[in-house]
């Protein structure tokens, strides 16, 4: 796969999820708080943290070699804000949503993310190239 190509691809994958994030937070900081608003957020990021993962484990998926292992760390990397966005989703009461929110450890995947970005060409702004035009 040719980077350009590759490129579109990991675009198609994170931006999902870049967004789901995105509205996770907007969900989080809206006041008043709305347990039922974050945790149906929560559910959305879950969800698209699961397809992720999937999507950059697909062996079929042929990466350049300069992104390979990035990717498959970035896969495993991301395992951590899967189980992070399952335990808010699981929450029912807003003190319960703010301590697992508390205890959320980011994981590293952004770290990879940015490596992965600079090898592909991509701007390092991970929300605003998701934006559509």
């Amino acid at each position: 796969m040719a980077n350009d190509e590759a490129g579109k691809k990991y675009m198609s994958i994170v931006c999902p999820t870049n967004t789901a994030i995105d509205q996770l937070n907007k969900a989080v900081e809206a006041q008043p708080f709305n347990v039922k608003a974050s945790t149906t957020a929560a559910a959305a990021a879950r969800d698209s943290y699961r397809k992720q993962i999937e999507a950059f484990s697909d062996e079929k998926v042929l990466w350049p070699a300069t992104v390979k292992a990035d990717i498959a760390k970035m896969a495993e990397e991301t395992y951590s804000d899967l189980t992070g966005a399952a335990n808010l989703a699981s929450q029912t009461t807003e003190s319960n949503f703010n301590a697992a929110w508390n205890a959320w450890t980011s994981s590293t995947a952004t770290v990879t993310a940015q490596k992965v970005r600079l090898k592909l060409g991509l701007s390092s702004d991970a929300m605003g190239s998701c934006k559509t035009k």
